[in-house]
């Protein structure tokens, strides 16, 4: 039977999470105990506030080792904002902070150099499209069905991986291009929030339940 565990370090908007996946009729717990962690089918990593200090609750509740540890098992894990963003090498957000390094690359600010009229963060409805020249997702988590579609986001520092490859889509924020959906093997990362994403977040996290 699938166990979704959503990790609680104490720096996610979990309650809409946990309604998403309840409304997709999976079992969910709310922990950081290790032992379930590494017993869970599927881990969800929320994220909402800084990098660094999400990166210090991590530590403060030895989770780490075991995020680390379950993915060597090669079993679903996913972070959605923040969540996304902690699972890369390191981050410059008010300063230089290490990651857990699952995906390489790097976490920046979104630049409005080009353009001064760009309104940071980036709150909003944007549609996704594929990162390649194919036009077709063959993704676990993203479907054809998805191209062009609306997903809610709000965050002001991108993921730029360092292997273009990991990046699978993208949204166009006033010219900028967004990196919006990270994928490694079995680690995806969301900077759109898929729990307030309505239909089509839904089923982003129904794709990642069912793997």
């Amino acid at each position: 039977m699938k166990k979704i565990t959503i990790i609680d370090y104490e720096c996610g908007n979990i309650l809409n999470l946990v309604r998403a996946i309840k409304f997709l009729d999976y079992e969910v717990e709310i922990t950081r105990d290790n032992k379930k962690i590494m017993n869970s089918s599927h881990v969800i990593l929320p994220g909402v506030g800084a990098f660094g200090n999400a990166m210090k609750q991590i530590e403060k509740y030895n989770l780490r080792n075991t995020i680390l540890e379950y993915t060597k098992f090669n079993k679903p894990l996913l972070g959605i904002c923040l969540g996304m963003q902690i699972l890369l090498t390191a981050s410059y957000e008010f300063g230089f902070h290490k990651g857990l390094d699952l995906i390489e690359g790097e976490v920046i600010k979104i630049s409005n150099k080009k353009n001064k009229e760009i309104k940071i963060p980036h709150i909003g409805w944007n549609e996704l499209y594929p990162s390649n020249d194919k036009k077709e997702w063959k993704n676990k988590i993203l479907k054809n069905s998805l191209i062009g579609k609306n997903f809610y986001f709000v965050h002001s520092f991108v993921c730029l991986t360092k292997r273009s490859e990991a990046t699978i889509a993208f949204c166009n924020y006033s010219g900028i291009s967004i990196p919006a959906v990270v994928s490694v093997n079995n680690v995806f990362g969301c900077q759109f929030h898929p729990e307030k994403s309505s239909d089509n977040g839904l089923t982003v996290l129904k794709n990642f339940c069912e793997i």
